[in-house]
């Protein structure tokens, strides 16, 4: 997991040829954009940003395909940094940061977080039985009756269960989001790539979009706000960073007109602990950060 205190964007613009393109495309002409973080000064990631724009423009001015820059698992957070979560020996364990779309979230390399939808656990099983001529006619004529819905967190229960009976050490804090479920997992730390991560993301019927997140920025992410327009708010006016002062100032007004929105509505509510029991250090700091800032028995948004 990679935050920085500063971020820059440097823009150039590019004609597009054979088909390469950096950015929005008008009369022939390419916006080449770079963004680079630092934790020096906001000059110095304008510096890099500058560097690194030279380097992909070099690039395509050979038509090379464009790079690996960032290794899996290790692209920036390219988002504005609220805070640095320390343990109690100095070492950073999370970082909150806020979103493309303004809402804060909790981020951390280690301490595992776990975004459920509803509809991926009432999505029903393939049917394992061959196909059959016969039997499509017999369930054509004579179907059998329909079978019951199936209910999210009763689907959630038995995955985690199923789970515990394999793996009776692990413990999950189980929340309620608006459309589905988050689970914290509080016995151990695991990075998002480890076997034992993916296993468990694919019992829990993780959210698809959720875990590629994960794997791209070696972290796990915990929305800790409502998303704007569940509190009948728009989007934030500007993309961070910023590229003057002004729009900087827009942000912060709009910040505070979000923060009023937001009033009386919670993120998660608490549904209960599955499990050993068991809670590292960092598990628990991180937990009760996070309901502080987000749990409550408000409408969810």
């Amino acid at each position: 997991m990679q935050v920085y205190t500063f971020w820059a964007r440097a823009t150039q613009h590019h004609p597009a040829t054979n088909g390469q393109t950096a950015g929005t495309v008008a009369n022939g002409q390419a916006d080449l954009v770079a963004y680079a973080g630092s934790d020096i000064s906001l000059a110095d990631a304008q510096a890099r940003a500058a560097e690194l724009l030279q380097r992909r423009h070099a690039w395509l001015e050979a038509e090379k395909s464009w790079p690996q820059e960032y290794p899996v698992g290790s692209r920036p957070l390219r988002e504005q940094l609220q805070q640095r979560v320390m343990n109690s020996q100095g070492e950073l364990i999370a970082a909150i940061t806020r979103n493309h779309y303004g809402s804060r979230v909790l981020n951390s390399a280690q301490v595992m977080f776990i975004d459920v939808d509803d509809q991926d656990l009432i999505r029903p099983l393939p049917d394992p039985t061959p196909f059959s001529l016969i039997g499509f006619f017999k369930r054509l004529f004579n179907p059998p009756p329909p079978a019951p819905p199936l209910v999210p967190r009763e689907q959630l229960d038995l995955r985690l269960a199923a789970w515990l009976q394999l793996y009776p050490s692990w413990n999950f804090r189980v929340y309620r989001t608006r459309l589905g479920f988050r689970l914290f997992v509080t016995h151990l730390l695991l990075t998002p790539a480890s076997p034992e991560a993916q296993e468990v993301f694919a019992a829990m019927r993780a959210d698809s979009t959720y875990v590629r997140l994960c794997l791209a920025q070696g972290c796990y992410r915990a929305r800790l706000e409502p998303k704007p327009w569940r509190v009948r708010f728009h989007r934030p006016p500007h993309r961070f960073p910023y590229d003057t002062p002004e729009q900087a100032r827009q942000h912060l007004d709009w910040e505070q007109q979000y923060t009023a929105h937001s009033h009386g509505y919670s993120v998660c509510e608490w549904v209960g602990e599955y499990g050993s029991g068991q809670t590292c250090a960092e598990a628990k700091q991180l937990a009760d950060l996070h309901d502080t800032i987000c749990v409550g028995t408000n409408q969810l948004a």
